[in-house]
């Protein structure tokens, strides 16, 4: 018979329960965020004429966030008292699912629901990521091309080696082109 992960996590302390609630919702706020971060990324890596088009805009990714997360489940609450070797007594409040199985075992009469409300809304990138450039595809670029790109979107960079011909290509960059750069540091356009 499959394990029943909802019941496992839900047949506990009622403190564990919101907890857990919490923690998934923590969990999916981040998978959200690291997401938008890998998307903006790959912008800047891919060559590709759409992406191409859409960095020569300054595009960002769109940032949701979970405002709000509402769960609503049927438990059968218990309280339990123990006591402790010192002879302090606990009391714990517990709650458990109230599935059909629980209904049928218990003779317990509601009838069992869950339900789980998300709301996701899209809201401003971070501030931090003004402070930041994602670094351009530029290998293969003449040097001309890549300056009219990095002036566009405000990235400050040097030549390696300084003499180059506008008509020479670029072979690299370093950062390397998806990465993550501070507005104040410099690219360094390696022919």
């Amino acid at each position: 018979m499959p394990k029943n992960h909802i019941s496992d996590v839900i047949a506990a302390p009622l403190g564990d329960v919101v907890a857990e609630i919490g923690l998934g919702v923590a969990k999916a706020q981040y998978a959200i965020d690291a997401n938008a971060i890998e998307h903006l990324k790959d912008i800047y890596s891919q060559e590709d004429i759409t992406t191409e088009e859409l960095r020569n805009l300054g595009y960002r990714p769109t940032w949701y966030v979970i405002p709000e997360a509402k769960a609503e489940v049927n438990l059968a609450l218990s309280i339990t008292q123990s006591q402790g070797k010192d002879g302090k007594r606990t009391t714990e409040l517990n709650g458990t699912t109230v599935d059909a199985g629980y209904q049928n075992q218990y003779d317990y009469n509601v009838e069992a629901s869950s339900k789980l409300t998300l709301t996701y809304v899209p809201v401003p990138a971070p501030s931090q990521l003004d402070d930041l450039h994602a670094i351009p595809q530029l290998a293969n670029f003449t040097l001309s091309a890549a300056k009219v790109v990095l002036e566009r979107l405000g990235i400050p960079f040097a030549l390696s080696p300084q003499n180059a011909p506008n008509s020479a290509t670029i072979s690299q960059t370093e950062p390397e082109a998806g990465a993550l750069m501070d507005k104040d540091q410099t690219l360094k356009l390696i022919i």
